[in-house]
């Protein structure tokens, strides 16, 4: 009876006490139904809650309490960010409205209530419980190990480490869940703008549960949420670690479900925690400083400029509530965005000055269009892929583009390998078609043939 009156408190006479809902094909993820002004349940072990609702339902309000060692915490309000996807790839029907994800840690039963602002019930409304595990890999203080490789891929401001998926525990089968098109990354034509988001979790975490606490907000945003994979291009902890987000290469211009309208050409950084009242660390400012100028400075667009983006006027580093009536990214968080913009510039020295730069200026982006993979590392030089055009650069052959055939070709040999070297003319036109010299050899487009052929050696 003790334990009865303990999970049934009498400020929640209308609640419901429920069983588990176990899903057998998945233990670690459970749905309780939320038709009624509250919901009760004893659970297996959970470390994220959440609530979610069929898409469409406005001004909802949500809050829980969860049972932590035989005793209940106190209520929570969840915060309502229903505005980040939509995800293009998923099937309609299939997304839901939900509050951001809670971490609590290792709690044991629930209780939870969702009402419209009116106080009315909201029918097919869910509480979600995610246990996403431990794994051996979560305690490890080897911050470099099993990062996304900056040496792989460096733009004039280097890429910084990154936790890569593998590391924190991804399981890219989940990314199928919502059909087989959401396994394929779906890319934007080029990086104008960063979002900056908080995820309105706790800030009291602690460093060994990050990794978990990733891999919940993943299964929520695909299982709960019917997203493809999870929302945000990049995440920030309070230690000042970084993590990659949303599968498709960090380097390049994937299409997140962070900014709903505004996913397109931007990217988006979480700083994993609530930041309305408390203000974040430091070093979380800073490594998400140096995210911004990485990708920024790869696509040649500066922090302190404003662009139009879905029609609308936006600094090029903007928070979630630049876009609509949001929290997000929390007061104390977004009031550091002017010293984020100018951090931002201070690591990208003010300005655009590489050769790669200069020369696309030269041709004029209105002819190459706009970086698609920005500036980075190959393996003898540099390298800017366009809308329209390849750029390359080394010391010792310069700077010279392929496009066309030339472009389909070297990007087929590998761009910029050892054994053929990087192009030392543009393609000019010869009698029969054009040709184009590299440093180990040459491509010669045959009108005849209409084929592109690889010749090795100094002549022709």
């Amino acid at each position: 009876m003790r334990r009865t009156a303990r999970l049934l408190p009498l400020v929640l006479t209308a609640a419901t006490l429920i069983p588990l809902q176990h899903n057998e094909s998945d233990p670690s993820y459970q749905e309780i139904p939320l038709d009624g002004p509250t919901v009760q349940a004893r659970t297996k072990p959970f470390g994220m809650v959440a609530v979610t609702w069929p898409e469409g339902v406005p001004n909802v309000t949500a809050k829980v309490r969860v049972e932590r060692d035989g005793k209940w915490t106190d209520w929570e309000s969840l915060s309502v960010e229903d505005e980040h996807g939509p995800d293009p790839l998923v099937p309609e029907g299939i997304e839901r409205g939900g509050t951001e994800p809670l971490w609590v840690g290792n709690a044991t039963g629930v209780q939870a209530s969702a009402a419209t602002s009116a106080g009315t019930t909201i029918a097919g409304a869910k509480v979600v419980l995610i246990q996403p595990g431990v794994l051996a890999s979560d305690a490890s203080d080897d911050d470099a190990a099993g990062v996304v490789e900056p040496a792989a891929s460096r733009a004039p401001y280097p890429m910084p480490l990154m936790v890569s998926r593998k590391r924190w525990g991804a399981d890219e089968r989940l990314r199928s869940h919502n059909g087989a098109a959401c396994t394929r990354p779906k890319y934007t034509t080029t990086v104008l703008a960063a979002f900056v988001h908080h995820t309105a979790d706790r800030n009291d975490y602690t460093r060994t549960q990050v990794p978990a606490m990733v891999r919940a907000m993943y299964a929520y945003h695909v299982k709960s949420r019917g997203w493809c994979d999870l929302g945000y291009n990049f995440l920030v902890d309070r230690f000042g670690r970084v993590f990659e987000g949303r599968y498709g290469g960090a380097q390049w211009p994937v299409l997140g479900a962070h900014t709903a309208s505004f996913n397109s050409n931007s990217f988006g950084v979480a700083l994993i925690g609530n930041f309305e009242k408390a203000a974040p660390p430091q070093a979380m400012l800073e490594s998400t400083a140096r995210v911004l100028a990485w990708k920024l400075d790869a696509n040649y667009r500066s922090p302190l400029a404003t662009i139009t983006l879905d029609g609308s006027r936006l600094h090029t580093v903007s928070g979630h509530r630049d876009t609509k009536a949001t929290a997000c990214p929390g007061t104390q968080l977004y009031n550091k965005l002017g010293w984020l913009k100018q951090r931002v510039n201070t690591l990208m020295s003010g300005s655009f000055s590489t050769p790669i730069y200069q020369y696309a200026r030269k041709l004029g982006f209105r002819n190459i269009g706009q970086p698609f993979w920005g500036e980075h590392r190959t393996r003898t030089g540099w390298a800017t892929y366009f809308a329209t055009r390849d750029v390359f650069y080394s010391v010792a052959s310069g700077t010279h583009s392929t496009a066309g055939a030339f472009r389909t070709r070297f990007r087929r040999l590998g761009a910029g390998s050892a054994r053929l070297g990087l192009p030392v003319t543009d393609a000019y036109r010869v009698s029969g078609g054009s040709r184009q010299k590299f440093q180990r050899g040459w491509l010669v487009w045959d009108r005849r043939s209409r084929q592109v052929h690889l010749v090795y050696g100094r002549a022709v």
